[in-house]
């Protein structure tokens, strides 16, 4: 024995599969985007950290001939703007548009170092939303420790 559809369901389990496949398309679209902010974010973080341990120990020699030692050991501008630009070169070989800067603070002991890096999302071009900066911050400082 045949039995018989009731009238006016024809096509709802097109409607809830189309439905569906339309949620998991948006759901991948974020994940795969937030993916790519979250690893670009992290390799900035890491060349920056990095970039800021080498200049901190960039020794201005000058101003320990001339002031001596405090606490932490004096930085040269000069040399920690080398140092992070060549850290910088190298580390934007495997991440494109990576950007570093380096700066001092005013006692000139403690390397500050910015990475920047516009990200390119793979999916969300098409929202608008194409390009995202993600900046990172690290700071390092040598301290001088008695042996």
């Amino acid at each position: 024995m045949k039995r018989r559809r009731p009238q006016g369901e024809d096509g709802t389990i097109l409607l809830l599969v189309l439905g569906f496949a339309a949620l998991l398309l948006v759901l991948v679209t974020v994940v795969v985007d937030v993916s790519a902010v979250i690893l670009a974010k992290r390799g900035a973080a890491s060349a920056a950290d990095g970039a800021a341990v080498a200049a901190a120990q960039q020794l201005d020699q000058g101003a320990v001939y001339q002031n001596g030692l405090g606490e932490a050991i004096p930085l040269s501008l000069d040399d920690v703007e080398r140092v992070v630009s060549t850290y910088g070169a190298r580390a934007a070989e495997g991440q494109p548009g990576l950007q570093l800067t380096a700066g001092l603070d005013a006692a000139q002991t403690t390397a500050t170092v910015t990475a920047t890096r516009v990200v390119r999302l793979p999916f969300s071009g098409w929202l608008g939303i194409g390009r995202v900066t993600v900046t990172a911050v690290a700071h390092a400082r040598a301290p001088l420790v008695a042996p």
